[in-house]
This record gives C-alpha cells, structure tokens and sequence, in this order.
C-alpha cells in the first residue's frame, strides 16, 4: 500500500468523497491478520528493507528532543521545588536513567519484532483489551500536539516580530476571555502551516529531520548559554544558592522532582516501538538507555544556566527561553534562535505526539486510516479542537490533569514491560500478535491478569489527581505524598499485581519455547502447517484460558 492521503487512483468526484468506501484503504496479501480490515501496511510488520536505523539515528532522536523548551522548563520546575543546583542534577541524573532503562526495555519490542507499540500491546493485553491502551495513549497525544503547537506559535511570533517588529504591536481583536491574541493567532497559523508538511514525513524518512533538529536543538542552546555567561560574566547566582530544605520535606523534593522528569518522557517511552521498529539491528536500542540520560542531564544544567544568568541580566529569574529571547536587542539574533527553537519543538512533537496518534489512529480504524491520513487528522484536532491556548489559559489545571495521566500511562509501561521480559521472557508469536484468534486472545481478546492490574494500580491514585487538580478536595499530607511518587507507585503496583496474576495463573499457551517471527514465515516456497494450543489433537481453543470453540492456527514457513 502506498503511503498517501488520497485513494489511488485519484479522481475529481466530489460527492464520493463524502461516501465511506470511498476512504477504504487498498490491503495488501502480506498482512497476517486473519480478517481483511484488522491491518495495513502500516501496521504491519516492518520488512526487512525497510529497517534502516541505526545507533546514530536514535541518537539524533534523543538530541533532537532534549534541546527543547519544556526541556529547560522542567529544569525551572525543579529548582522551583526548593532544590539548589546540586541537587537538582541529583534529580535528573536519577530520573533520566530510569527514563534511559525504561526506554530501551520497552523499545527492544520494536526492534527485536519490528512491531509498532500499538501490536506490542496485544500480548500483555489481548487482542481487544489492547484498544484500551491505545485510546489512553491516543488522548493525551492529542493534548500534548497541541500544547507543543502552541510553543511552536510562540517561536513563530519571535520570528516574524524580528523581521517585522511592527507585528509585535498588532491590534487584539480577539476577546480576553479566548486566551489569545490576534498576533499570536496569526502565528499560531504559520507555525501551524510549516508544521504540517513535516508531519506528511513517514516516520522510518525522519532519520534526517532528527539530524537537523539535532544540530539546531544543540546550536540553538549553546548560543542562548554562551550568551548568559558572556552578559552575566559568570554562571548567575543559581550556583551559589544552598539548599534550605531537610528532613522529609527534602526526600519529598527529591521524589518530585526525579517523577517531574520521568513523566516529561513517559509517553514517549511507552510509543518508542513506533519508532524503534525501523531499527536494523535489535541491539540498536540498547545504546538509548546510555544516551538519554547524557542528553538530558546536559540540556537541564544549560536550561538551569540559562536561567540563572537572567537573574543577572534582567534582575529576576526567567525559566522560559521564549521569554529571554525577545528582551534581545539583535534582531537576527532573535530570528535564528527562535527558527532553532521552532524546528526543534515541531522534531518534538512529531516523535512525540504526531507518530504515536497517527499510529493509534491507524490501529484503532486501519481500512480507513494509515499514517499519513493520521498525522491529518491529529494536526487538525490537536491544533484546533484542542485549543491549546485554553490550555494556557487554565495552566494550573489542566497541567496538573496531564501531569495526573501518568495515574493510568504508569501501570501501562509497567504491564508492558513486565509481560514481555519476566513472564514471555521476550519469546512472542509475531503472527499471534495479529490475530483474533490467536494465542493472544486469552478469554474473549482480554486478559484478565492486566484489568486486575488496572483495578489496583490505577484506583488508589485517583483521590491524588482529585486533589492536584482542585486544592479544595482535602486528603491526609501521607496520602498526597503517595501520589506525589505516582510514576513509581503506579509502575510498582501494577507490575507487582501482573506479576503475582501470572504467577498464581499462568498463560501456558502464550508462553514459548523460542519466538516466531515474521521473518522466519516468509516463503521462497512455502509448506502449510498446523499449529495445536491445547484442546486436542487439530485443534486450539478460541478462548485460551476458558476452553470453549475449537480452531485451527495456520502458518507458512520458508523451506530453504
């Protein structure tokens, strides 16, 4: 299947347009789902010369989202939490090696299978228990496109108001109450606009946008340091502050501070086999659990610096570069770091938010929706239903909601990660993963071992969210520090849960001798094989774990 937004051939027919068949995807003979409409080629399994990434790629990747914005942000979150420059590096030390641990498990299911997350779910999951997972991960993308759209706007703004500073001064004709100026709408459009086309990438062609972004991400932060330093004649009076707090009240500091960076990289952490899937080698992957953490750490201290400097410079601190980089005087200047940064969010959002909706979307709906029809309609959405500047509008709130998400995208990771390495021990049935009926469908396409992760893990945090969300809502200070560790208690409980489930019942039928791939079964010339799970000579069991409807799994091998 061609990767295209338009049904091939293309013709002017208006009215048909509007008519379901006419968005029907072509399908292709080399899908293993056992019903036409359950994949596309894009949800398929990467073939092999199609993966072409390698180490540098990844690395690229990961340099291209550490020197972002909210990268420096977070900083500035951190050090607001009382925390001085030591022990903020504490703090993201530790909470970018986990992040860099976490990653690299979770993405070695793309690379070992070549599968995209939204497949990988299926085996800890089930077949229609996976849509569950799916859908939470789609959400909240669809929240983060827009807010990373709306940074892209304030790029846009600095840019056109350094070549035409007179924008700057554009009458509002937009009511107060939007939470957005006339200028700042017209900026929103053009980032909007130069955005778009980078989305239409397929996302195994970004190795190079990834590159760029890379250059541009560390060019960009550089200049903004070097700046500070030079103006400041020094690193700024963030480096000689002490810590003031002690006792509990530190350790508190230190948990929220390490969970603030775990959750900024959370989402990506759980979709990175969207991307880790078009590896050449599984070992590819390997080499994030090193890189993330070096990137990150460097980012955070220049995001730190950087704001220490305008203590200096402006007489107070500002942690956001967009509010730094218009107080500059050279106009060229405030262009290219503005274009630097612009590129740099835009490379986020689509590693981020753009790929995993486009590739949740395509899953969810596949006869109608491939990746590029997904990144269509997540940019339209996220950009314009979402109103990302509502967002800004109620920060406070709705931050603390995204923030809160991590309540259910927590025990998520957790589940998917302990399944694939401690119970199937990283042996899966590729072609299974694809199936109705496979050996993935445990009792009716549900795992009952991951809803009862779900009940425990994800209830128990919610009074927390209640209360980060509305301050009124009043909980014991124990309680609210339980939820303030969310990232770990989430992640905790649920893989405990999972674990203690597989134990008590395990899943004989999904549990292998050695993996089937996709690469083993595809054919020079081809014999048909019978596979029995269970129930008897010829037969399998529709539901693995209850026992009822008997049939018949097929596969093809290669016969050399």
């Amino acid at each position: 299947m061609r990767f295209s937004f338009f049904p091939t051939p293309w013709k002017w027919r208006p009215r048909e347009w509007l008519t379901k068949q006419y968005w029907v995807l072509e399908t292709t003979d080399a899908t293993f789902a056992d019903k036409k409409g359950f994949s596309n080629a894009d949800v398929d399994v990467v073939p092999p010369e199609l993966r072409t990434w390698n180490w540098f790629n990844f690395m690229s990747l990961w340099i291209a989202d550490g020197g972002n914005i909210g990268t420096m942000q977070i900083s500035g979150s951190i050090m607001s939490l009382g925390l001085d420059i030591r022990q903020a590096i504490v703090v993201l030390v530790i909470g970018n090696c986990l992040n860099g641990v976490f990653t690299a498990l979770q993405g070695y299911m793309g690379s070992r299978y070549h599968i995209p997350f939204t497949i990988a779910t299926r085996a800890s999951h089930g077949f229609w228990f996976s849509y569950f997972a799916v859908v939470s991960r789609l959400v909240l993308a669809f929240f983060y496109f827009g807010s990373n759209t709306y940074l892209v706007a304030q790029c846009t703004q600095i840019m056109i108001g350094a070549i035409w500073p007179s924008f700057l001064n554009i009458p509002n004709h937009i009511p107060t109450s939007v939470g957005i100026t006339s200028g700042l709408m017209v900026a929103f459009l053009i980032g909007w606009l130069i955005q778009f086309p980078l989305l239409m990438i397929h996302p195994r062609n970004m190795r190079w946008l990834f590159f760029v972004k890379s250059v541009m991400a560390v060019g960009g932060t550089l200049a903004m340091v070097g700046w500070g330093v030079t103006k400041a004649g020094g690193g700024g009076p963030v480096f000689a502050q002490k810590g003031t707090l002690e006792g509990q009240t530190l350790a508190m500091a230190y948990v929220a501070g390490i969970v603030l960076t775990t959750n900024s990289r959370l989402t990506l952490a759980i979709n990175i086999p969207d991307m880790s899937r078009y590896a050449k080698r599984p070992a590819e992957t390997w080499w994030q659990a090193i890189i993330i953490p070096i990137v990150y750490i460097f980012f955070g201290i220049c995001g730190i610096l950087i704001a220490s400097t305008s203590q200096i410079i402006y007489g107070s601190i500002i942690w956001s570069p967009l509010l730094i980089i218009p107080k500059w005087g050279s106009r060229a200047a405030r262009f290219f770091i503005g274009f630097a940064f612009m590129i740099t969010t835009i490379g986020t959002n689509i590693a981020s938010n753009s790929v995993a909706a486009a590739n949740d979307m395509t899953f969810c709906l596949p006869r109608y929706i491939n990746l590029k029809r997904g990144a269509f309609i997540v940019s339209v959405l996220g950009a314009w239903a979402i109103q990302p500047w509502q967002i800004q509008k109620n920060a406070a709130t709705l931050s603390a909601f995204l923030g809160g998400y991590t309540v259910v995208l927590g025990p998520l990771l957790g589940i998917m990660v302990t399944d694939f390495w401690l119970v199937h021990r990283g042996r899966l049935d590729v072609p299974s993963l694809y199936r109705v009926r496979g050996i993935y469908r445990y009792q009716k396409g549900v795992n009952w071992r991951a809803v009862v992760a779900y009940a425990v893990a994800v209830p128990i945090n919610l009074p927390g969210l209640g209360h980060a969300v509305n301050n009124n809502i009043a909980l014991p200070s124990a309680y609210i520090n339980f939820y303030t560790a969310n990232w770990f208690t989430g992640i905790a409980i649920a893989s405990s849960i999972y674990m203690i489930c597989c134990l008590v019942s395990p899943p004989t039928a999904t549990l292998l001798d050695a993996p089937i791939e996709i690469d083993d079964l595809l054919p020079r010339q081809t014999v048909v094989e019978e596979l029995v799970i269970g129930g008897g000579a010829g037969k399998a069991e529709e539901d693995i774990d209850g026992g009822k409807k008997p049939y018949t799994t097929v596969y093809v091998h290669s016969v050399d």
